[in-house]
């Protein structure tokens, strides 16, 4: 275990002796010079919390305290300590009534002096949490840190047997969080370990008789050096676990700390054998079981658990299976890096099942087991892949090999979950509904994917100056009307119009005459004819370049436009954050004899556009041409007056596409 770490203690004092926490609080008061204190403390607590301050005025008394602290009753506290100008806050109760303190302190700063009667152990921590929207929220911060711990064991008589048990357990949790939260080190788990070997040996003493007053001192020793050890070390998976299952799903806290604890524990504890034999020994345990000190770890808590009657599912404190998919979710997006086992979603499944219904923990190999389950999945996909032996076309076979090893691979690295699958499935068929003559949803899959641009690279290799291949979208519709060289193919749609010319030659430089030319484009609003219902043909066509390789004809000016969006692709891009939109661009296909067909776009060089990307990935530099702006009045290329072209003379625009195809096959 590497030596090198940076640990940080918290400074606060702590005021221990049974029976004497009025005399302490009173003493802290005058050390601090509070006059305006605010008391803490639930209707439950009323009594208790009269006798502590017995020998201090106190200002005003707050007993509105909740579990998990609701961030509308923080605010309801601030206002009422900041409407009695209170200079000092008191805590007496559990972790709910200190909880509400530190909400207060986080925003005023008011020190508080905390009086714990139960095992919670938040007193000891610069931890606080607010809950809001079913979504609990935690942080540090050294204002909320108690300035003064006072420890009377007289108070925690009263607390009800079951409930000494589970928060004593919640105690025991910070001990074993602490072995490998995020900031754990040798320090704090020497803490954690103590606190862990005290409380072992106190609960089953409160158990048996809940007035011990030894035990009872014990414990909040053992409490708070397991508090202790917790505010270094951090908030591990176990914590983030209970945090979820309380904030989100309003179980109690202690209870369900004390029903998680060995889930988690049964998880970790073959990654760190040496803190699991050492945890053990703190438990309790003689010696490793069978020399497997997971085991005996997990054993020793079971052990303790059953003396002390601990509570058992959380089916009982009522979280359904309904519940758990959400929970899952919420805590996998919170779980730590550095906890020891890398938490999946099938593991968290598993271990709130497991909890829910109470099952018996067990500490497992993830090693032995890993590599069994690994076996199991290679021998499904290898049997998938040889499925298709038997495949009498060469070229078929493989594609299906190829594709099923890689679709397996995909599953088992992700760790693709059922339900995953069936919203793959879903997503698929609904693709296939969006799908028609005027709309090729696949394809605008295939495109946003990459997958489009990916083929049209592996089939295009560049050779020599062949003008660079592109996607060919969703929108292309064969047999487009003929249009004369010089025509228009715009077609009455809106827009600025566009004089575009070029040749078309081999990559020797000869023109490739009779060549023949399919272009298709969007309007300026962005849409092409086919996305509109009325049946319209416009902006696109099909031409011949002369006997010279020469073309020319009018269309739209471009404009960008985002790719359709109403559909499972467009759900698809949002959920991944990214832009629908295409860089403004003009559709070619170009066929002749003896070369190889070309599909590719020209863009538009100064569209802002540009600079963002393309949502099919379609663009490439040798594409992107200059589109010349001309003033209204500026005499066509054919002679013609711009006004012929639309009504009431206009400004247009022009480019040069020069486009040289490669060789076929």
């Amino acid at each position: 275990m590497s030596m090198t770490f940076s640990h940080r203690t918290l400074g606060q004092r702590v005021l221990s002796g049974s029976g004497q926490a009025a005399a302490h609080l009173a003493a802290e008061c005058e050390r601090l010079g509070a006059t305006r204190v605010m008391v803490l403390a639930s209707p439950g607590r009323r009594q208790l919390a009269e006798r502590v301050c017995a020998g201090i005025e106190v200002a005003l008394r707050f007993d509105r305290v909740v579990e998990h602290v609701p961030v509308e009753l923080a605010e309801a506290a601030r206002a009422a300590a900041a409407a009695h100008g209170i200079d000092l806050l008191v805590s007496v109760g559990g972790g709910s009534a200190t909880g509400l303190a530190k909400a207060v302190a986080l925003t005023t700063g008011l020190p508080i002096v905390a009086v714990p009667t139960t095992y919670a152990g938040s007193e000891a921590t610069d931890v606080w949490g607010l809950t809001e929207g079913r979504t609990k929220t935690t942080g540090s911060d050294d204002r909320v840190l108690p300035v003064s711990v006072i420890h009377d064991a007289e108070l925690t008589r009263t607390l009800p047997v079951g409930l000494s048990v589970a928060s004593g357990l919640n105690s025991l949790a910070h001990c074993v969080d602490s072995l490998w939260a995020p900031r754990a080190d040798p320090i704090n788990r020497a803490l954690a370990l103590e606190g862990a070997r005290a409380l072992a040996a106190a609960l089953p003493a409160i158990v048996a008789d809940g007035g011990d007053l030894a035990a009872r001192e014990q414990a909040l020793h053992g409490s708070y050096s397991a508090a202790v050890a917790f505010a270094s070390a951090g908030s591990g998976l176990h914590h983030r676990i209970c945090h979820v299952l309380g904030g989100t799903f309003g179980l109690p806290h202690a209870q369900t700390h004390a029903i998680v604890l060995p889930y988690v524990l049964a998880l970790n504890a073959h990654a760190v054998p040496a803190l699991s034999a050492r945890l053990a020994a703190a438990l309790g345990h003689p010696g490793p079981a069978d020399g497997d000190p997971a085991v005996a770890a997990v054993a020793a808590l079971e052990r303790l658990r059953e003396a002390l009657g601990a509570p058992r599912r959380l089916a009982d404190l009522g979280l359904t299976e309904r519940d758990l998919p959400e929970a899952v979710r919420r805590i996998l997006a919170a779980a730590p890096a550095t906890n020891p086992v890398p938490v999946t979603e099938q593991d968290l499944m598993a271990l709130l099942t497991a909890a829910l219904t109470g099952s018996a923990p067990a500490a497992t190999d993830r090693d032995q087991s890993a590599r069994e389950q690994e076996l199991r999945e290679s021998e499904l996909a290898d049997r998938a892949v040889a499925g298709f032996a038997a495949c009498p076309d060469p070229r078929l076979r493989r594609l299906l090999e190829s594709l099923t090893g890689h679709l397996h691979a995909f599953v088992r690295e992700v760790r693709l979950t059922e339900r995953e699958w069936r919203g793959a499935v879903e997503f698929l068929a609904e693709a296939g509904h969006r799908t028609d003559d005027k709309r090729q949803e696949f394809v605008l899959l295939s495109d946003v994917l990459g997958v489009s641009m990916q083929t049209v690279a592996v089939n295009n290799e560049a050779y020599r100056d062949a003008t660079e291949a592109t996607v060919l979208g969703p929108f292309f519709v064969a047999d487009s009307p003929e249009v004369p060289l010089g025509g228009d193919l715009a077609g009455g749609a809106p827009g600025t119009p566009c004089w575009v010319e070029g040749t078309v030659t081999d990559t020797d430089g000869k023109p490739v005459g009779g060549a023949l030319i399919e272009v298709w484009q969007a309007d300026e609003d962005g849409q092409y004819d086919v996305q509109y219902p009325d049946g319209r043909v416009a902006g696109r066509g099909r031409l011949r370049a002369d006997r010279d390789g020469g073309y020319r004809f009018w269309a739209l000016k471009p404009t960008r436009y985002p790719v359709p969006d109403d559909g499972p692709v467009g759900r698809l891009l949002a959920a991944a954050g990214r832009s629908a939109m295409r860089p403004a661009h003009l559709h070619f296909m170009v066929t002749a004899p003896g070369h190889r067909t070309l599909v590719t776009h020209i863009f538009v060089e100064d569209d802002p556009q540009l600079l963002f990307g393309d949502a099919v990935f379609g663009v490439r530099d040798g594409l992107v041409k200059r589109f010349a702006d001309q003033r209204p009045g500026t005499p066509a290329p054919d002679g013609r007056e711009p006004g012929s072209l639309q009504p009431g003379g206009r400004a247009w625009s022009r480019v040069r596409f020069d486009i040289v195809l490669a060789p076929g096959e």
